[in-house]
């Protein structure tokens, strides 16, 4: 589980998150939806110790690194870390199966045959058998991320973090890659932090759905409830997404019948 307690983050005069509080659990797809220039980004970095808050506690498994500035900790939980960044971060010029194994070269004393082993598992676990010695050129793009997310997990994380995994994705390969992030989730009982605004990732695997507005957490629920909230700047968030209006049109008018 992480947890952010009374969150604050400036930047020179200018406050981008306000007394930020919210509890991200294991075994579940946590969301963070909002507006561009929100203050979504700020959190998940913050998160991820790549930006210092100013005040708060942010907790991973009851363990603060912000509050006791502690360099080893914060390298020790970033190890329990998995990322899935927007483009992928493949690097082009290793194979797949080397990009693979990056993680665990980085941060495991496994020898070269336990990560190879490991690399093709995580690679079959994506559905990517048999692409392990191509180059991250000769993929597509949902092909890319699902590189990506073996990456990820390759290092059996506690905590994976996305990054609008679904960026530059047609809507059927989006909803692959949502698939298999719920799933390996909740196979594998990760806490895992979603950065997105696709409302179709909201409705779908949004287990947590927390709304960011101007830096402050104005909204929380999840893909179930959300069409049901009178908030009117997380509606007027959801109407600029065709699918989230006319669901929320359906929704007002079967109320009203």
């Amino acid at each position: 589980m992480i947890e952010i307690q009374h969150l604050n983050k400036f930047f020179g005069d200018r406050q981008v998150l306000f007394d930020i509080n919210l509890k991200m659990m294991p075994g579940q797809c946590n969301l963070i939806i909002g507006q561009s220039g929100s203050g979504k980004t700020v959190l998940m970095k913050s998160m991820t110790g790549l930006l210092t808050p100013d005040s708060g506690a942010i907790l991973f498994d009851g363990r603060d690194f912000v509050k006791e500035k502690n360099q080893e900790l914060l390298t020790a939980i970033r190890r329990e870390i998995g990322m899935v960044f927007q483009g992928g971060a493949l690097f082009d010029s290793l194979s797949v199966l080397e990009n693979v194994m990056f993680p665990m070269d980085m941060f495991t004393q496994k020898s070269r045959a336990e990560k190879i082993s490991r690399a093709k598992d995580c690679l079959q676990r994506v559905d990517l058998k048999g692409a392990e010695y191509l180059s991250p050129s000769e993929l597509s793009g949902g092909m890319r991320k699902r590189v990506a997310i073996a990456r990820a997990i390759a290092v059996e994380p506690k905590y994976l973090f996305c990054d609008e995994p679904n960026s530059g994705l047609d809507p059927r390969t989006s909803e692959l890659i949502d698939n298999l992030i719920s799933e390996i989730t909740k196979e594998y009982g990760i806490t895992t932090v979603i950065n997105t605004h696709d409302m179709n990732s909201v409705l779908k695997i949004g287990d947590t759905v927390n709304f960011i507005y101007e830096g402050k957490l104005w909204w929380q629920g999840n893909g179930r409830t959300i069409l049901e909230s009178d908030n009117p700047e997380i509606i007027h968030f959801m109407e600029a997404s065709e699918l989230t209006k006319r669901l929320l049109n359906n929704h007002r008018n079967r109320s009203e019948a």
